[in-house]
């Protein structure tokens, strides 16, 4: 599973940057917004339980493994679909035994079905009815007779899913809960396919049928899918036999031969346009909207090479029998890594063109490494979670340093420790914990991004060939089972022969990072420099932390590296250099936590310059950055960073220099060709808006030229520009632009319109509110706040609020009636102070400015009761 819905509203304003460059990774990758001093004011204290005389263990609070009374060793579906009505037609056929003890009742997890039979099949192949409860949650089935260890069984139950009665549930990060998903069934809705999928995770799939529905569970499967012939048909495994039925539909015969867990268990029908691939003789298949197939192995075409590098980094061969991608209308999260058959969000579909500013390739390396940690090697209990999502989270970076270098990989790694940082100003929790409120909260950023940069961390510690060879330990020792946490620790520990108790203590099983000062003073008499560093973390659940690191110093341009270890409060490290041109305190940027480094600036100058890594250099920009303000010097530092080898620095730089007096000639010329020739689109992105923030004439020849580049977020980004000095000229390029099918250009034309459109733009407003969904509809209802604050004619306001409570309320996105209420709430506002405005012998323009308020107030007030 990966994040793609996690916009927690006190997190709106972050976004600001995807909305001015276009729907792209919800990760920032440039500069830090950390402000330490103001992380220390304002540092939460987290309790795991409540402080109370009971124990922290009992069932209400701990959250452990699912006790296993019985073994599911297969499980066999026939299913039908009435699309009309949004039902399935089921019949199972489970084969089980006792797990250890003899027993002659068991218990399944089946969510909301009309129960027809539950029967025992007989060994000459016939049925028994069999005596049953059920809650419409639990069907607990009365065997007949007690059953031991040693003997298997097959239960057969005939029933009828119903997953849209359900009643609705999810989380930030799996926005429903239904299991079974119908869309557009009955093709009502012009422009969407009708399609049928399933999400599993963590405990849904079990609204669609019979079964233990629980991590630690593994069984084998197979599924008969009975479909109109239009349909193509996805499952776990092989598809086995295809068969034409007298009806004239089509039986597809799915089987998944190896045990998984339940929740991976999946199903996808549609008309999808079917793609081939392959790697070492098995078939790796995109599956698309069919005008997308010719994109699709721009899409996901590293998919083979990913397979490659992964087996050959873990020593462990892709396990599976094939492994496909589908990608699906309106899914509840961002992507799913079901055994064999991952289920992608719609944003995947993308042309050649939109891929050259955003390729997701970052979902589709998350998604194939689950294929190994979470899929064959599964989490025993949600608890241990981080064990499916921090592997997958670094995997990403794995696959970033292998096909693009270090700096890529880093960049991304940064942005993966301030999604943690950001989540962790208002949330500490331990990375394996268990006593959660309810399991969908522990797929967060600390799961995925604090988990992976602990792996990160792990692997600077003991190496990479240990690291590695630990992980095929692991894997290997563990295959096609359930763990937890102490076996990944056990399988490093007798790779290396290291007791490493104490780091999976610290990071795993403890909350909260350090926050760490680092002072540097020389001694006058023997010359030698001491850096001092403290642990000034405030929080009472962080532990004083145990840190090795590395400490390089730099004598005429090369680094001597010592390792130390930090384990107090405050320590003191000698180094017996009299004359360093710079030291680089945790050289291998590996520390999760937060560094206030005080080193001079002389120093920060050479790092800025010198420094190896991508992170070395980000932390000197940091410096300047917040010395830029006061300090035309340190602008002139940033400027310089134009010139880095690496985009991501440049692309930093270009957005934290501070245009003014101090503006050459050859900066600017410098920022003039980054917008329209850099390699990057993100570097040509933040150089238009660089020029744009002087809101001068003289530059609309470079806004004018980059209307032609060949990116899309560019050609968004400079029409915003230009309409800052030429509206009329860019309000009518955006009205040609208005059909394009791209959020990066959607986005422009909506704040262009928003900005200088009148009320004859409501009416693309409203199509376009309509059109969009998730994410996307988060930006419409932005532009469209603001288009309606500056509307003088009220029956379009009114229209335009009515419609933006109506999208809100039929959005499976719990924060978007926020944002529409939000939008609702500046009109209101505006109104309100033109009303204070007036003059006291104005009373009709009052009374009717009163009417008006009256009508939007009823409409957040209809909102808040719904």
């Amino acid at each position: 599973m990966i994040l793609r819905n996690i916009v927690p509203a006190f997190a709106f304003s972050a976004l600001g940057l995807m909305m001015a460059t276009g729907c792209g990774s919800s990760r920032s990758t440039t500069s830090s917004d950390f402000d330490i001093n103001e992380y220390l004011q304002e540092a939460v204290t987290s309790d795991e339980f409540d402080a109370s005389e009971e124990s922290p263990y009992t069932a209400d609070q701990y959250h452990g493994s699912y006790d296993r009374t019985f073994d599911l060793l297969h499980t066999e579906l026939r299913v039908s679909f009435d699309w009309p009505k949004a039902q399935m037609k089921g019949d199972a056929t489970l084969t089980l035994k006792p797990y250890f003890y003899a027993s002659n009742q068991v218990t399944l997890d089946a969510r909301g079905f009309d129960i027809n039979r539950v029967e025992m099949v007989n060994a000459d192949g016939g049925y028994s009815t069999l005596k049953y409860q059920y809650d419409q949650a639990k069907l607990k089935v009365n065997l007949g007779r007690e059953y031991k260890r040693t003997e298997q069984f097959k239960l057969h139950i005939v029933y009828t899913a119903k997953p849209n009665e359900l009643a609705s549930g999810g989380s930030e990060a799996i926005t429903d809960d239904k299991g079974l998903y119908f869309i557009n069934p009955d093709g009502s809705e012009p422009g969407k396919p009708t399609q049928l999928w399933t999400q599993g995770e963590t405990q849904s799939n079990s609204c669609w049928f019979p079964t233990f529905d629980q991590p630690n569970e593994r069984a084998t499967e197979e599924i008969y899918m009975t479909v109109d012939q239009k349909y193509v048909t996805l499952s776990n495994g092989i598809l086995k036999s295809q068969t034409v039925n007298e009806d004239g539909t089509r039986t597809d015969h799915w089987v998944m031969d190896k045990p998984h867990a339940p929740y991976l268990v999946m199903m996808a029908v549609g008309e999808f346009a079917k793609v081939e691939d392959s790697w070492e003789g098995i078939p790796v298949d995109y599956y698309v909207d069919p005008k997308y197939a010719p994109h699709a192995k721009a899409i996901f075409g590293n998919t083979p090479e990913m397979l490659t590098f992964y087996s050959d980094v873990l020593g462990v061969k892709y396990p599976w029998s094939k492994y496909s991608q589908v990608v699906v209308e309106d899914f509840v999260s961002g992507a799913m890594e079901n055994t064999t058959a991952t289920v992608h969000y719609g944003g995947l579909h993308r042309t050649s063109r939109e891929l050259l500013d955003e390729t997701d390739e970052d979902i589709v390396a998350h998604e194939v490494f689950h294929q190994w940690f979470g899929d064959y090697v599964t989490c025993e209990s949600w608890a241990n979670i981080p064990l499916n999502e921090a592997f997958a989270t670094y995997g990403e970076y794995l696959w970033k340093e292998y096909k693009y270098g270090r700096e890529e990989a880093d960049l991304h790694g940064y942005a993966d420790l301030e999604e943690y940082l950001d989540e962790s100003a208002g949330k500490q929790v331990k990375l394996i914990r268990f006593g959660y409120d309810d399991r969908e909260d522990m797929f967060d950023s600390h799961s995925y991004s604090k988990g992976g940069r602990v792996l990160h961390m792990l692997r600077k510690l003991i190496g990479d060939e240990a690291f590695f060879a630990g992980l095929q330990k692991y894997l290997t020792d563990n295959a096609l089972s359930d763990v937890e946490i102490h076996e990944l620790r056990m399988a490093m520990e007798d790779v290396t022969g290291t007791d490493l108790n104490w780091f999976f203590n610290q990071w795993f099983l403890e909350s909260g990072h350090p926050v760490l000062t680092v002072d540097y003073a020389q001694n006058e008499s023997t010359g030698q420099w001491t850096v001092t560093i403290k642990q000034v973390q405030t929080n009472k659940n962080t532990p004083v932390y145990r840190l090795p690191l590395d400490i390089d110093v730099y004598v005429n341009g090369k680094a001597e590296r010592q390792r130390v270890e930090l384990t107090s409060r405050e320590q003191e490290f000698v180094i017996d250099q009299p004359n360093p041109d710079w030291i680089n305190v945790d050289a291998e940027k590996m520390i999760l936590g937060i560094v206030k480094d005080n080193k001079p600036e002389a120093w920060y100058a050479l790092q800025l310059k010198q420094g190896p890594l991508y992170m070395d250099r980000a932390e000197a920009l940091t410096y300047f950055e917040e010395e830029a303000e006061t300090n035309p010097e340190a602008n002139t530092m940033i400027a310089s960073a134009f010139k880095d080898p690496f985009w991501g620095i440049q692309e930093w730089a270009l957005d934290s220099y501070i245009l003014g007096p101090g503006l050459t000639d050859e900066t600017l010329s410098e920022i003039k060709t980054l917008a329209t020739e850099h390699r990057k689109s993100d570097v040509r992105v933040s150089a238009l808006r660089n020029l744009g923030g002087m809101e001068d004439p003289a530059y609309a020849p470079v806004f004018r030229k980059a209307l032609e580049d060949s990116s899309y977020r560019v050609v968004s980004v400079a029409m915003r520009e230009l309409a800052r000095l030429e509206p009329e000229e860019a309000l009518a390029i955006a009205e040609r632009y208005q059909g394009v099918d791209n959020i990066s250009i959607m986005v422009g034309v909506l704040r262009i319109f928003a900005s200088h459109g009148g009320p004859e733009k409501n009416g693309y407003f409203i199509q376009t509110l309509a059109e969009q969904d998730g994410f996307e509809q988060y930006l419409v209802i932005q532009s469209y706040g603001n288009f309606l604050a500056r509307q003088d004619d009220f029956p379009t306001v009114l229209s335009g609020c009515q419609a933006l409570a109506d999208a809100a309320g039929n959005s499976s996105i719990w924060w978007m009636s926020q944002v529409a209420q939000g939008a609702i709430q500046e009109v209101i506002m505006n109104y309100e102070v033109l009303k204070e405005s007036l003059d006291k012998s104005e009373t009709s323009k009052s009374k009717e400015l009163e009417t008006n308020i009256a009508a939007l107030e009823s409409i957040l007030e209809n909102m808040d009761s719904n």
